[in-house]
């Protein structure tokens, strides 16, 4: 367990889908105050920054650096941030990837383009940049993309990203560090409740597609996109959580329940989770669609 190493990080409560239309399919509701704290080592030129948005990591290298995830735009979360990764090393920014499209995760992009860096994103994650209505005014796309997987082998180190399937969002992008054993899982993983962003391309029912990819990387940490690093007995735990909640809601459609009465058709208390009945609704438009 890495929460004793990691009790300054910053956690937001999760909340349900469908509660407001500013919250659809993916948002995280009224901004609360979340200021970017210091940088600190998770493994020998690997770097977390946590606060203002979602985690972002630092890998450095002697010819430069390689970022994950540029938190929320606006105020000085930028300016912050990169103070926090000129801390680390005074070396450019040569390379950026983000997880997915959300804004807490590619909010400061353009600062890094303006830079000189290059953006290296999964195609889909672009798609729905440009496309939801959060993101298509924040600058920033990608200027290099890939369909599902990538290598980058730079300065000694070596990046790979993996878009297994649909999750959290339909752009969700596992970043791995092999010689580090690190693996950035997103917000695949959550201490609070999974949230799908169907209208973006997510999925309850698909979800476990990137954890069963993720459990295949020979992994020692695995980072959210926000809360504490987690070991990968944690992302198993969660992994088998989401597929009992599956087993049930495929039981519950089996028996007969229909869409109105299918949040509460299928237990979730014992796992810890309180699902929106509008996240559980497009559930149910799953598994109806597939029967």
């Amino acid at each position: 367990m890495f929460r004793k190493t990691f009790l300054g990080i910053a956690l937001f409560a999760a909340v349900g889908l469908g509660a407001a239309p500013l919250l659809a399919q993916g948002g995280r509701g009224p901004e609360r105050p979340d200021p970017i704290e210091k940088a600190r080592m998770l493994k020998p030129n690997l770097y977390l920054i946590t606060g203002g948005g979602a985690n972002t990591l630092v890998r450095v290298t002697p010819d430069g650096l390689i970022v994950v995830d540029t938190k929320n735009p606006g105020g000085d979360r930028g300016t912050r941030l990169m103070e926090e990764i000129k801390a680390v090393s005074t070396l450019p920014v040569k390379y950026v990837f983000n997880t997915h499209h959300h804004p807490d995760h590619v909010g400061n992009n353009q600062m890094f383009l303006d830079a000189g860096a290059t953006i290296i994103d999964a195609e889909a994650l672009k798609m729905y940049m440009a496309s939801d209505p959060r993101t298509k005014d924040i600058p920033g796309l990608a200027n290099q993309t890939f369909a599902k997987d990538y290598v980058l082998k730079f300065g000694g180190a070596e990046v790979d990203a993996h878009a297994f399937g649909r999750g959290h969002t339909g752009d969700d992008t596992m970043i791995y560090f092999p010689d580090a054993k690190v693996v950035m899982v997103s917000d695949q993983i959550t201490d609070g409740n999974p949230l799908a962003d169907y209208a973006n391309g997510g999925s309850l029912l698909e979800w476990n597609r990137s954890l069963d990819g993720v459990l295949k990387l020979d992994f020692e940490i695995a980072v959210p996109g926000r809360g504490e690093p987690k070991s990968r007995a944690e992302i198993e735990a969660f992994r088998n959580k989401m597929a009992t909640l599956i087993s049930r809601a495929q039981d519950a459609v089996k028996a007969g329940a229909t869409k109105e009465n299918f949040a509460t058709a299928v237990k979730t208390d014992d796992l810890g989770w309180k699902l929106n009945p509008n996240l559980m609704g497009n559930l149910y438009d799953e598994i109806t669609r597939k029967s």
